[in-house]
């Protein structure tokens, strides 16, 4: 299996714990190489802080099953906006407020948008 099958597997693998987690507004954004921190990003809403928080773990539970054990997090400490970064795939869980102030989806609107799920 080639890399970029591996990180698509990956991709679709968050985006299923994503959705298992009650996550909102998810979505994928295919990187294509104009990025050296990853080749995907993932973005979602959480309805609170502590739903962030909750998901955020709940991915690095998932992901750490799926045989990933050197996952990055950071934000754990508000839940406002946490990061979980496997290396090749950057989930961004955010909570409303957060979402809409720093319009991701936006900024990053002119890569390929991925599937939502698998």
């Amino acid at each position: 299996m080639n890399s970029e099958d591996k990180n698509l597997k990956l991709t679709n693998y968050c985006l299923n714990v994503l959705e298992g987690a009650k996550a909102h507004e998810i979505s994928s954004i295919f990187l294509n190489g104009n990025s050296s921190i990853a080749d995907t990003m993932i973005l979602s809403t959480g309805t609170s802080t502590r739903h962030v928080l909750a998901i955020a773990k709940r991915l690095e539970d998932e992901l750490y099953k799926y045989g990933i054990s050197s996952v990055r997090l950071c934000g754990m400490e508000t839940g406002e906006w946490v990061i979980v970064d496997t290396g090749s795939v950057m989930i961004h869980i955010l909570d409303a407020d957060a979402r809409s102030r720093y319009e991701l989806d936006s900024l990053y609107k002119c890569m390929q948008q991925g599937p939502i799920s698998a």
